[in-house]
């Protein structure tokens, strides 16, 4: 894998349509932007309600792309309950990682 600012793989490319997938049927209102995080080694995907408080943003890392196949991304999601946690989430980025989700303060 190459993840970086700029997706060059096919698989990258499939990984990241299914994740953007996944977050608009769970939010199909909002407003979805995602972009790399060097210093993190994630992909952060931004989650706007219109009219509402913004949510917590949700950070893939990039470990946790790479174990698994797109067409199981969504599912793993799904599963783990990312959206509620991002839902839920105040003031916390919510952090997936290939041992699972936790909520972790902004910036650390």
């Amino acid at each position: 894998m190459a993840w970086g600012p700029n997706p060059n793989t096919e698989d990258e490319l499939e990984k990241l349509a299914a994740v953007r997938g996944y977050f608009h049927e769970q939010f199909p209102e909002a407003e979805i932007r995602d972009s790399y995080d060097t210093d993190r080694l994630a992909q952060v995907f931004q989650i706007r309600m219109d009219g509402k408080d913004a949510l917590s943003d949700a950070v893939l890392l990039t470990q946790f792309l790479d174990e698994y196949p797109a067409s199981k991304l969504a599912k793993v999601l799904l599963g783990w309950r990312v959206a509620e946690h991002v839902q839920s989430a105040k003031g916390v980025d919510v952090i997936v990682s290939s041992w699972g989700v936790e909520e972790q303060e902004k910036g650390r």
